[in-house]
């Protein structure tokens, strides 16, 4: 086997990065960077390359074991917009390099990450050598709007998984899961009057002011994960019945968002009612992701898991260490990824990637090429000894 140069390898990994975000690839419009990354595995021999009727884009190389579960290395194509193009100090899809950091719509969530799979797979066919088990790559659609390529994945997978390492920041450190998403509508229901005669309503708009009052106190008063942290609740969208300024509404209503590892629908539910108080209100249209066999059980919600003491989670940390010589801690995502869709078939996933999570779908969005740099030593280490 050839030795690894690493120079050379990151430098061909960065420029790889500047051509996918140069790539602009919004939900549902993948089809072009799928092509792009593609293109790049078979020019770096990888042993099969194939997309997927969805559009997901996968490739392999073999490893020396039949045996042995995949590797898995996950990212997805698709990113958010970028905004307002003036915003930023260089244009959004230029890929510039700024001070030592990548800098484009996607370079931290998720093109850099990506890169930085490929690249580690490039990095053993250019030095002869394969790993123990197949290494796979796949980079899936529309993970910024629900998931559909990772669904369609792993609702097709053919072959056996041994460990799912997720491209979703984490900053080098190995990140064990993040917290569910429960969402709900909650409405408040009055009585609709002429602005005139204020005194004539039952205006909904004060009870959801001070609901979203109490809300905000209440915050803090739920357990904890040991791990993936406190449940936290966001008021996002509030909506009432009228567009007409001189009308008080016949009902407003919140959109709760609710992120927990120890919580369920029902005791989420239950909270909110206590909290509504004796004003009219109903709650509707609640939903939890990922879901649970039975959305109204007392079930916890979780995104995923893996507990700190899972053998394959000390395995890869242990390995990582290492390879890059310094302590690799576990840590958490605070928001969610496609993680969420594998739990149901019981695969163990990591996150491991470069890119920090304070860098994700902001104004000038970038990556450290160093700690990209970093995140390919510890990515070859981990195909080459898990």
């Amino acid at each position: 086997m050839s030795t690894i140069d690493f120079e050379e390898l990151l430098d061909d990994c960065v420029a790889f990065t500047q051509r996918l975000i140069q790539t602009p690839s919004m939900p549902f419009a993948e089809a072009e960077i799928a092509a792009v990354v593609a293109a790049e595995c078979r020019k770096l021999g990888f042993d099969e390359v194939w997309l997927d009727e969805i559009g997901n884009v996968n490739g392999r190389v073999r490893g020396t074991d039949p045996s042995l579960g995949a590797i898995v290395l996950n990212t997805h194509l698709d990113h958010v917009d970028p905004g307002e193009p003036t915003l930023w100090r260089v244009p959004p899809y230029s890929g510039q390099i700024v001070d030592g950091r990548l800098i484009g719509r996607g370079a931290c969530d998720i093109k850099g990450p990506l890169a930085v799979q490929v690249y580690s797979m490039a990095a053993l066919r250019r030095a002869g050598a394969r790993p123990r088990r197949d290494v796979v790559f796949t980079g899936v659609v529309q993970e910024e709007i629900g998931g559909a390529g990772a669904e369609h994945w792993v609702k097709n997978l053919d072959y056996a998984v041994d460990l799912v390492v997720l491209g979703e920041p984490s900053d080098n450190q190995i990140a064990l899961g993040h917290r569910g998403v429960i969402q709900m509508w909650l409405t408040f229901h009055g009585r609709s009057v002429h602005a005139s005669v204020p005194d004539k309503a039952q205006n909904p708009n004060y009870a959801l002011a001070g609901f979203l009052q109490r809300l905000q106190t209440a915050q803090g008063t739920w357990p904890s994960h040991p791990v993936l942290g406190p449940t936290t609740v966001a008021p996002t969208i509030i909506e009432v019945d009228t567009k007409s300024s001189n009308v008080t509404p016949a009902w407003t209503r919140v959109l709760l968002d609710f992120r927990t590892a120890v919580e369920s629908i029902n005791s989420l539910q239950t909270f909110v009612h206590q909290l509504a108080g004796d004003w009219p209100h109903d709650i509707s249209d609640a939903w939890c992701a990922p879901p649970t066999p039975y959305p109204d059980s007392d079930a916890p919600i979780f995104g995923f898991y893996t507990p700190p003491d899972d053998e394959k989670a000390v395995r890869a940390q242990a390995i990582l260490q290492a390879a890059v010589a310094h302590e690799v801690p576990f840590t958490r995502y605070q928001f969610a990824t496609d993680g969420r869709h594998f739990v149901p078939y019981n695969l163990t996933m990591i996150g491991y990637a470069a890119s920090e999570e304070n860098q994700a779908h902001v104004v000038d969005e970038s990556i450290s090429i160093a700690k990209m740099a970093e995140s390919l030593r510890g990515h070859v280490a981990l195909l080459q000894a898990f």
